[in-house]
């Protein structure tokens, strides 16, 4: 079987196991009564099954179960290296479905978090080629730097829970998290697959390929009106998986800034304003970027479309600009254009946005 055949027979098998998992899983989920209710802090209009990010994960386990019997060569490492990134994913997946059920505090999530990235970082403390921690850094207009150990596996830290949590800011909008996160899927898997940062790296490719086939086959159930959501069990399993996927086969970062720099920048900035009132950090609200273009008039799609459209944009920028310099330009302008909109949103009313709880009066 050449390259091509084998990324698309694994994308189909993929797509159609992850569309079958959440057809099945979500009516399990409704008869436990594991589900998503309208309320204060809720967009949603109906009551719909939660936590079926789980499905995303069997669907991108079995993916990467296939392609193991299929005839391909891998690096050296690569197996280890994604055998500790199933383990960290089983973590954040089979906590935050607990979360999803009975809500555990922003604490005790930020504990298993760290837990789920130690899982990634600390087996580089046994070997060089173990485990995988942020040791180079391309800064621009100096070039790639080396970073001490410790201080590579403080920052792999921070990136990974900082993903995690960034994702799980983003999933407020019926198909928001689960779009971005395609797009970056889609972005990584030209970058890999064509070696566009200087050596191709097929089986790398073959997982953000699967692990976006498992997002198309859940997008027909969350897409607005949702029938479903991902719930914290979805949306940190996705920014756990892409934090590993930027990192281990090379670091990335820079491409992930620029495809998720719109919610990232929106996370950072809900975030100081939290602290700045003296709120948690974590603490669950309506101040995100979505939630306000929904009141400034818009509904779920177009924002969604909207959010998508800059993370493609810039994602494509991140595979064409040819230089780091170039690069830090693009994420200067992504920065502006938050502002810019931040700005827009100021001057323009927001109405409330309206629940079942809330009537339109």
């Amino acid at each position: 079987m050449t390259n091509g055949l084998i990324a698309v027979v694994l994308f189909v098998l993929t797509t159609a196991i992850s569309y079958a998992f959440v057809s099945q899983t979500s009516a399990l989920f409704e008869k436990w009564g594991l589900v998503d209710r309208p309320g204060p802090q809720r967009v949603n209009q109906n009551v719909v099954a939660r936590g079926l990010g789980v499905a995303m994960f069997l669907a991108f386990l079995v993916g990467i179960g296939v392609s193991y019997s299929l005839p391909v060569k891998r690096f050296p490492m690569e197996t280890e290296r994604i055998l500790l990134m199933i383990i960290g994913a089983a973590i954040v997946v089979a906590v935050m479905l607990v979360d999803d059920a009975v809500d555990l505090s922003p604490r005790v999530k930020l504990v298993w978090q760290a837990l789920a990235a130690l899982i990634i970082i600390l087996p580089r403390f046994q070997g060089e080629n173990r485990g995988m921690v942020l040791e180079q850094v391309n800064i621009p207009w100096w070039g790639v730097v080396s970073v001490p150990l410790g201080l590579a596996a403080i920052s792999t830290l921070i990136w990974l829970v900082g993903m995690m949590n960034v994702m799980n800011w983003v999933d407020g909008l019926d198909g928001l998290a689960a779009s971005i996160s395609l797009t970056a899927c889609v972005v990584m898997f030209i970058h890999t697959y064509w070696g566009l940062g200087g050596v191709p790296q097929f089986t790398i490719s073959l997982l953000p390929l699967m692990l976006g086939a498992a997002i198309v086959g859940f997008i027909p159930y969350n897409w607005y009106p949702s029938k479903v959501i991902m719930g914290d069990a979805g949306a940190m399993f996705l920014g756990f998986t892409l934090g590993v996927l930027s990192i281990i086969g090379g670091a990335k970062i820079g491409m992930v800034l620029l495809v998720l720099g719109f919610p990232i920048l929106d996370g950072l900035w809900v975030t100081m304003n939290r602290l700045m009132n003296g709120s948690e950090a974590m603490h669950r609200d309506m101040r995100h970027l979505h939630h306000r273009l929904l009141r400034a008039g818009f509904n779920q799609p177009q924002v969604v479309i909207i959010f998508t459209g800059i993370s493609a944009i810039f994602g494509a920028a991140a595979l064409l600009l040819p230089t780091r310099e170039s690069k830090l330009a693009a994420l200067v302008v992504l920065g502006a254009l938050l502002l810019g909109v931040i700005w827009w949103l100021a001057r323009h009313p927001e109405k409330e946005i309206l629940t079942p709880e809330k009537p339109e009066s």
